[in-house]
Parts: C-alpha cells; sequence; structure tokens
C-alpha cells in the first residue's frame, strides 16, 4: 500500500493485493508470495491459517518503491528523486464452503494495519509519512475438489488515514509536491472501494496465481494516489495435523 515516484510525480498511496485463501477445511496454512507493480516495483508477501471449521485469519505484507534521474531540460541539471514505502496488517473472519464437494467459497475477513513511506525531493528536500488502516474484505470464489484451479473476487472497503511526520520542501523549489503534502494535512482521511480478481493453476501445495487489484477513493479527490496493484506469483498450501492424544492411541 504504499506510495511511489514515477515520471517525476510521487504518489503517496497505492492499494496491497487482496489475501483470499479460499479455506475449505481446519488447519490449513496458505503462504503466499508474489512481484506486484503498476507504475512502481513492489513485492506482497502474505499467509492465512483456517483456526476451525468456519474462522480464519491473514497476515499481509507489502513492499513497493520507485527511484528516477530527472534532467531540467532548460539546464544541465539533473536529479535524483525516490519514494519507497512498506506495509503491515493483520486480519480475521469468516469463511464458509459450499455446493458440491464444498468448491465454492465465501469468506469475509476484516482487520487494520500500518505502515511508512518516504519521499526524496529535487535539492535534497524529503519527506516521511505514516499510514494507517482498517478494511472489511467480503469475497466469493472457487476452489476445484483437488485444489488445482482457484478463482476469486473480493471487495475490499477502507478508510486510510495519512499523517505527515517531517517534511522539508520550500514552495520555490518543489511547489507541486508541497501543495500534495498540504492537502494530505487538511484531508487526511480517504474511503476506498478496492476490488480484487484472482486465478490460480496448478497442483494441491503450489500454484501460480494472478492477480489485479484496483482502488477508488470514494471522497478524497485530492490525495494523489496510484490506482493499481498487479501481482504474478506462487501460493503454498499445506495442512496441519493435530497430534493424536494418548487416549486415542490406546
Amino acid at each position: 500500500m504504499l506510495v511511489l515516484l514515477t515520471s517525476c510525480s510521487h504518489y503517496y498511496y497505492a492499494p496491497n493485493a487482496a489475501n483470499i485463501p479460499l479455506f475449505k477445511e481446519k488447519n490449513s496454512v496458505e503462504v503466499k508470495g508474489g512481484f506486484s507493480g503498476d507504475s512502481y516495483n513492489g513485492a506482497d508477501i502474505q499467509a492465512g491459517y483456517s483456526v476451525s471449521k468456519k474462522v480464519g485469519v491473514i497476515v499481509n505484507s507489502f513492499f513497493a518503491g520507485e527511484s528516477e534521474s530527472v534532467t531540467n531540460f532548460n539546464s544541465d541539471y539533473s536529479h535524483k528523486e525516490s519514494g519507497s514505502g512498506s506495509y503491515f496488517e493483520a486480519g480475521a473472519g469468516y469463511y464458509k464452503p459450499f455446493g458440491k464437494n464444498k468448491t465454492w467459497i465465501f469468506e469475509t475477513y476484516g482487520g487494520a494495519g500500518i505502515g511508512g513511506e518516504k519521499h526524496v525531493y529535487d535539492y535534497s528536500q524529503s519527506a516521511t509519512l505514516h499510514l494507517t488502516k482498517y478494511f472489511i474484505q467480503p469475497s466469493f470464489g472457487y476452489n476445484s475438489k483437488k485444489e488445482t484451479f482457484q478463482f476469486a473476487v473480493s471487495c475490499r472497503f477502507s478508510s486510510l488515514n495519512l499523517k505527515i511526520k517531517s517534511a522539508n520542501l520550500s514552495a520555490e523549489s518543489n511547489q507541486r509536491e508541497k501543495g500534495k503534502l498540504d492537502q494530505i494535512v487538511s484531508h487526511p482521511t480517504s474511503f476506498l472501494w478496492e476490488p480484487s480478481y484472482m486465478i490460480a493453476l496448478g497442483g494441491e501445495h503450489v500454484k501460480f496465481y494472478f492477480q489485479i487489484t484496483t482502488s477508488s477513493n470514494l471522497n478524497n479527490s485530492y490525495l494523489f494516489m496510484d490506482v493499481g496493484n498487479v501481482s504474478l506469483g506462487a501460493k503454498f498450501k499445506f495442512d496441519i495435523k493435530p497430534k493424536k492424544s494418548a487416549t486415542n492411541n490406546l
């Protein structure tokens, strides 16, 4: 979820990929990791665990950044600008497999996350920001009988709050970016609608996935943000078998 820079322009938010585990039963673990991007380079690393027949927990992380050398066409002056950030979140929720062979799954997760970002601008000026995010994420998907094929659609609703921790930009040298930061101070809260689409193919325990997550700001047009996350990577699934008690062995 972060913030980046491309074509001499800094973004102060980008969506992380939705974690859609599609659990069918208790004691399943899924680990997912992939490269993410849109106008940035990033990675999503996620995990989930079904603690009961109906309850699951998820833990997600997102890292992203971009840098660019910029040359002033009116002079020989050139400089490097960059943006980078990291984000971590955790949640819990309900899942329900249904239909023949329990291949159709409905799930809803809710949670919260925190993150930070750093921007470096022209003339060695910089800014650091802190973000908090609360979300609820209903999803509907298909997980084949042998779990070799999956697809899912998720609809995440998020409340995002951005806070500037430090900034030393001047209006004379970085007027545009200072204006963006001033708007964050005046309008720190955004409500986001973030649908996500995922497809995965492979074996029961290892699959490759492709996922697209988009973000629409429902109330804050002042926030300069990236609206996409395209993720490609692998999913690993394994089951934790509970140990038999001494009584069961008798």
